[in-house]
């Protein structure tokens, strides 16, 4: 953080300045975390930006605290950094700048067990030029259309029991792969959050199908809270083999470290029964979906995140509650859910 208070500051300002820091540190640490932030570049922009508001906030007389933030302070600032750069602010600046300081107030309200405080969700909500410019400036959404997401589902499909033309595998890291294909699209989980799933995630009581998974436990992750998302039913019944190969090959299960959620085994674990990899369940996703014959672009966050984002599109197109979606995906902020409505709202294909 460039922000450097004065060495005689006022124990007051200090404090302040302190929780700032705080606060700042615990998000970024827990988007890191959840696979949210990949990028140094990326990590250093929020890093900058967040300087500047504290900057802005300690300098106030008396300093403005998160707790006692207002609008009308995120205004002044607002005005403040148009000063700063000499001209008018895009909506779109003023949009990740506001919503940095709502995902900082988030977490930090979640780690002091304090209501949250909703100044910046508020501001972005009442001014329609900045919750507008999230939407169409932000870079195009990656999905699957219908074609390649019916093409999926019939390559991880053909693989199950029973399957007409059933397909035969290598080996039970193929079975893995192609499950945990099936769970990013089936259930919209993150790379980290399947890489985290405890051997005990997948519910079977109160299912349709009999032994057939219908819905996981997702422990908490980062700032996301513990929760559970539903699994489409031809993913649950891959689930159901893969816990039946997982079960006759054998695998050495090695318990996840302590504080980290669940304590017991992996869902999806590597060769050896410790945690899967990241860069080794990228991979494997991203030749999964080539196999399939689904192009992956490969960039930004990989395959993994395309297939959540289908997740997404196809609950709303079934008419699903954007609040239920969020709640599925561990969306916090509603707002979030829009850039999936104005996709819907653009095309009128099925997804």
């Amino acid at each position: 953080m460039s922000y450097t208070p004065d060495l005689f500051a006022a124990p007051e300002t200090e404090t302040v300045l302190g929780a700032f820091q705080h606060a700042f540190d615990a998000w970024r640490a827990a988007a890191v975390a959840a696979d949210r932030l990949q990028r140094d570049s990326t990590v250093q922009v929020y890093e900058d930006m967040w300087a500047a508001f504290t900057a802005w906030c300690v300098g106030q007389s008396p300093p403005v605290t998160l707790h006692a933030l207002n609008e009308e302070d995120l205004a002044n600032f607002l005005a403040s950094r148009e000063a700063t750069n000499r001209g008018s602010l895009s909506a779109r600046h003023a949009w990740r700048l506001l919503s940095l300081v709502d995902r900082v107030l988030t977490r930090y309200a979640a780690d002091h067990g304090t209501t949250k405080n909703e100044s910046a969700s508020e501001y972005i909500r009442r001014s329609d030029e900045i919750r507008r410019a999230n939407i169409s400036d932000r870079p195009g959404l990656d999905y699957l259309d219908a074609e390649q997401a019916r093409r999926l589902v019939t390559y991880l499909s053909e693989v199950r029991p029973g399957a007409v033309d059933r397909r035969q595998l290598s080996g039970w890291q193929e079975l893995r792969n192609l499950t945990a294909v099936a769970l990013h699209l089936g259930a919209g989980v993150t790379p980290g959050e399947l890489r985290e799933l405890p051997l005990d995630a997948p519910v079977v009581a109160g299912g349709r199908w009999k032994d057939v998974p219908w819905k996981l436990k997702v422990p908490g992750n980062g700032n996301r809270p513990p929760r559970e998302t539903l699994v489409a039913p031809w993913a649950g019944q891959l689930l159901r083999y893969w816990l039946t190969v997982r079960a006759e090959a054998g695998l050495p299960d090695k318990p996840k470290a302590k504080g980290k959620g669940s304590e017991g085994p992996f869902l999806f674990p590597g060769r050896s029964g410790q945690q899967w990899g990241k860069m080794a369940h990228y991979d494997a996703v991203k030749a999964v979906m080539e196999a399939a014959g689904v192009d992956d672009p490969g960039a930004g966050s990989g395959g993994a995140f395309r297939l959540r984002h289908t997740f997404a599109l196809r609950q709303l197109r079934k008419k699903k509650s954007a609040e239920d979606v969020a709640r599925w995906m561990g969306i916090a902020n509603l707002e979030e859910m829009e850039r999936y409505r104005s996709v819907l709202d653009s095309y009128e294909e099925a997804v």
